[in-house]
């Protein structure tokens, strides 16, 4: 803690600091899927079924990752 912060302000501080990294992170992952999202419309698939077919890959990898972060949470 520096000199001169009480408790409550260096929590405070802290929490802004945190909150400030959280969304940086969220912004960054939003960012990611959106790009990837981009990739998909950007090939104009050929037919229904092709876009469905790119899109169920889509959440599978979603999920996959989702499912990392889990375990690396639950270690």
């Amino acid at each position: 803690m520096r000199p001169g912060l009480d408790e409550s302000a260096w929590a405070k501080e802290m929490k802004k600091k945190v909150d400030e990294e959280m969304a940086k992170k969220e912004m960054e992952s939003v960012l990611y899927w959106k790009g990837e999202m981009e990739k998909i419309l950007a090939r104009r698939p050929e037919s229904l079924a092709t876009f469905q077919i790119e899109i169920q890959n889509f959440l599978q990898r979603m999920q996959n990752r989702v499912r990392v972060l889990k375990s690396s949470l639950q270690k």
